[in-house]
């Protein structure tokens, strides 16, 4: 690529000095001696010439490298950076997550093994202070007394006494009987 533009410019050099007409009827340059034009060729011209030459190649190479064409290359790189960062981003959000599922599993397994500890000492021992078996009260009947009177008594109805008594409302109860009040 660079020798194009090499030769170009090479090109372009010749052109401008035969614009310029330095160049004798046999070929050479005026100022190289031949005796053809009394008139000698200033030598800073070529080295001028050459110098606006490639500044003009370096011009044109970056204003055609310049065209709309990097604006949108560039536009295109920044919305894949944009969405790059959104992923991170939502990447980001899911190891949160994933670290509040795993701190979640923990402690729902703890809470398993409360619950398991909770009911093996419910169905293995009796809290304490209370006994294992419910005392059943019973109540001696006295002269005077009646159903509805003892069921008043100990805050029952009187067919809950006659059921736990296995008796009718109707059924005389003598006084020294024993019936069965709670339990």
């Amino acid at each position: 690529m660079n020798q194009d533009r090499n030769k170009a410019a090479q090109e372009f050099m010749e052109e401008i000095v035969d614009d310029l007409g330095y160049t004798s009827k046999g070929g050479k340059n005026r100022g190289s001696g031949s005796t053809g034009d009394p008139r000698p060729v200033p030598k800073f011209l070529i080295p001028g010439c050459i110098g606006i030459v490639l500044l003009i190649a370096v011009i044109a190479f970056f204003v055609t490298g310049r065209n709309g064409d990097s604006t949108e290359d560039l536009a295109s790189i920044q919305a894949g950076l944009n969405r790059l960062e959104e992923r991170l981003a939502r990447l980001e959000g899911l190891e949160k997550l994933e670290d509040r599922i795993v701190r979640l599993e923990k402690e729902g397994k703890r809470l398993q093994q409360e619950l398991k500890q909770i009911v093996s000492r419910d169905v293995t021992s009796p809290p304490k202070g209370m006994a294992p078996e419910v005392k059943q009260k019973y109540h001696t009947v006295r002269s005077g007394e009646s159903l509805y009177t003892i069921s008043k008594k100990y805050g029952i109805s009187t067919d809950r006494l006659c059921t736990l008594n296995k008796i009718t409302p109707k059924e005389p109860i003598q006084p020294g009987q024993k019936l069965l009040v709670g339990g």
